[in-house]
């Protein structure tokens, strides 16, 4: 039963911005149709530049004012959203609306390899960074891994979406999609040395 309700929030988290829903009218015996909002999700946004690297989609900075207006100005109430990312993880906190503009750029970079041997910047901008990590040693020397650039910018999204706070900062730390072996962290610029 469990499974099924986190599978079922799963998909809601998917689902358009807003969705037609019968509603009964209480004076007719016929239906109407309600929009209803569903807050806006940064992961759905990466996924729609992914699906789509050349068609219209929202700038970072109108990612930021629908996110903010949809789910920052409207929160939810408690328990909706389901946390699987690390946040808050001893690092300064980064500007939203700059570490949404580092997703942007991730998405767009599509197959594009992003590697990782220990720590690299994938994206920086304004006071915002995204980090790769990969502490894997073998034979006493580091050893490389790479995800395609978007799948980097999947894990910054999903970091975007349960780890945003009220002063408008982001900071944790998610693998990549896909991949075990490399931790994308969203921190302020210069948290991470190396």
């Amino acid at each position: 039963m469990v499974n099924f309700i986190f599978s079922t929030l799963a998909f809601l988290a998917l689902t358009p911005v807003v969705t037609a829903v019968s509603v009964p009218d209480a004076t007719n015996t016929t239906s109407v149709t309600t929009q209803v909002e569903q807050p806006f999700s940064i992961s759905q946004w990466v996924e729609e530049i992914i699906a789509n690297p050349n068609g219209t989609h929202l700038s970072a900075e109108q990612a930021w004012e629908t996110y903010k207006t949809t789910v920052v100005d409207n929160p939810q109430p408690a328990g909706t959203l389901q946390k699987r990312v690390r946040c808050n993880i001893q690092r300064e906190s980064a500007p939203a609306p700059d570490a949404v503009k580092c997703i942007e750029y991730l998405a767009g970079l599509g197959t594009t390899r992003c590697e990782v041997t220990l720590l690299v910047r994938f994206a920086v901008w304004g006071n915002a960074e995204i980090v790769g990590v990969s502490n894997e040693i073998r034979n006493g020397k580091p050893v490389t891994h790479s995800s395609h650039c978007n799948d980097i910018a999947r894990a910054a999204g999903k970091i975007m979406d349960n780890c945003w706070r009220a002063d408008n900062t982001v900071q944790g730390d998610e693998s990549a999609w896909g991949n075990g072996n490399i931790r994308v962290h969203i921190a302020r610029k210069g948290s991470y040395k190396g």
